[in-house]
């Protein structure tokens, strides 16, 4: 059976990797040049204003003008290629021919500035794939997508789908985005091969690779600072390792074989873990000095380790400064608070993050599975910790049911949380009008006691409208904090303290 992500494979692709100055109704035409005397002035232009207007049609109308008179038939071919294999559908549902991108390859002397290739299937033994990746590299590419679609089962990853070496030769990349292939063996790398000085962004997805392929990748690219790594065929451990990296994500399926991720990043500023799974690897964090955002962590789902150091989270376990990490101000957690003896496991992890601003959580609750009925007395017996009493500003709750456990999280946090600002409730689906009333009244008796907080607003939104993750939020590092969503309806609103 194919992986869920196959079929949100366009997702895990950033959006501008073709960035075309084009509009998709744009044509060439000379009409507004013409007058009295019916001459066409537009082919009278210099070759460089030329390529600058072939540069702005749609790749379809760019192609077409190398039939318009002699003179034109040079330019297209020589102006830098932005190729997006998407232009090329035909109206009725199909795929890309490999025939017509090999065309277009052969025929356009470069340079390659981007080629996104993701709507193209290829028979198992078809030889296409190995023109190509000599044409890119030689045509200098710098950003490049090359995803097949999926093909049967037998054949998805048989050795006929490995890479070409020449991939490895494309040293002008700045971008490289693969899936659905078997990466080359860089243990014994020809000349010249492996080694990207420019590239700074890569991902990989569902792309079968041994743990020395990627380190060679990353030893290899001084420069790369966001790496994404999606599916279930990747390696079984990962080693994060440059100067340069700022965003490391992961879009891991049931599937998936990592089980140890380890981190020695001095300039990573996000670290994002997105599983189908309940079960994360065991993450170590050997060097982070700078991360701010980490998430989704499934708390209870397994240890995770810090400095060095593989800590299972027990309820006795101790945190020392040397283990905590300082540095983060979002973190996101899905947290398993089934019975009381979770909570000071949940305690003990927040420890190590002393300046957490903003809290994401999900409370796996088990509303048909027993648990016990000791969560208030286990919050209420709990230590100091740092960031809820200090730092926390705001917290979100995602798929807010209502649960005795969730409500005993909330009567904890409001009592505990001296800087917390907001305090947002988010329902997995939206409930009708009983439903809401229902939940209104659990909150009841939360909003009639004291706050610690001098002024906090309660916010219950119904589900959000786009999901509160989202690989192009995460990557994008411009925006503060990936884990929020488009806001669902608010069904509930009430300010304390004012």
């Amino acid at each position: 059976m194919a992986s869920p992500l196959r079929h949100a494979r366009h997702e895990c692709l950033p959006f501008d990797v073709v960035v075309l100055p084009a509009t998709a109704t744009a044509t060439l035409s000379a009409e507004f040049l013409k007058v009295d005397d019916g001459l066409d002035r537009i082919s009278t232009l210099a070759d460089d204003l030329r390529r600058n207007i072939i540069s702005r049609l749609p790749f379809k109308e760019a192609v077409r003008t190398t039939v318009l008179a002699r003179s034109w038939r040079c330019i297209w071919g020589s102006t830098p290629l932005f190729l997006n294999d998407a232009h090329l559908l035909p109206p009725s549902p199909g795929n890309v021919r490999a025939g017509a991108i090999d065309c277009i390859l052969r025929s356009h002397s470069g340079p390659f500035e981007s080629v996104h290739l993701a709507n193209f299937y290829l028979e198992p033994h078809q030889r296409e794939i190995a023109l190509w990746s000599r044409l890119l590299a030689e045509r200098g590419v710098k950003d490049l997508v090359l995803v097949r679609l999926e093909g049967p089962a037998s054949i998805d990853l048989s050795p006929s789908m490995r890479l070409p070496v020449d991939i490895l030769r494309c040293a002008n990349l700045r971008r490289l985005y693969i899936g659905y292939w078997m990466f080359p063996d860089t243990s014994d790398l020809p000349d010249g091969a492996g080694v990207f000085p420019h590239l700074e962004e890569l991902g990989i997805i569902d792309t079968r690779m041994e743990d020395h392929d990627l380190d060679h990748i990353l030893a290899s690219s001084p420069v790369l600072k966001k790496l994404a790594l999606i599916g279930n065929e990747l390696p079984v451990q990962v080693n994060l390792r440059g100067q340069s990296l700022q965003c490391v994500l992961f879009w891991l399926s049931v599937r998936s074989k990592i089980n140890f991720v380890e981190v020695n990043a001095p300039n990573l500023e996000r670290l994002i873990m997105w599983s189908y799974s309940t079960l994360h690897p065991l993450v170590s964090v050997v060097s982070a000095p700078v991360l701010k955002v980490l998430g989704y962590l499934n708390l209870g789902g397994g240890p995770l380790g810090f400095r060095n150091t593989i800590i299972n989270i027990k309820v006795d376990s101790e945190t020392s400064p040397s283990s905590m990490i300082p540095s983060v101000k979002i973190l996101a957690l899905n947290v398993d608070l089934r019975y009381s003896r979770d909570v000071p496991v949940l305690a003990n992890f927040l420890r190590w993050f002393p300046n957490i601003e903003t809290l994401h959580l999900k409370c796996e609750c088990y509303v048909h599975m027993p648990s016990d009925n000791n969560h208030s007395e286990s919050f209420q017996n709990l230590d100091p910790i740092e960031c809820v009493q200090s730092q926390i500003k705001t917290v979100v709750l995602h798929e807010f049911t209502g649960h005795r456990i969730e409500m005993a999280l909330l009567r904890y946090l409001s009592q505990k949380a001296n800087q917390m600002r907001q305090l947002t409730l988010v329902l997995p689906h939206l409930p009708d009008e009983r439903s809401v009333g229902e939940i209104k009244g659990e909150l009841d008796d939360l909003l009639f006691l004291p706050w610690a907080s001098e002024a906090c607003t309660l916010l219950l939104l119904g589900p959000a409208k786009k999901l509160a993750w989202t690989f192009h939020r995460a990557s994008d590092l411009s925006i503060h904090d990936p884990f929020l969503s488009d806001d669902g309806q608010e069904l509930f609103r009430f300010v304390k303290g004012i």
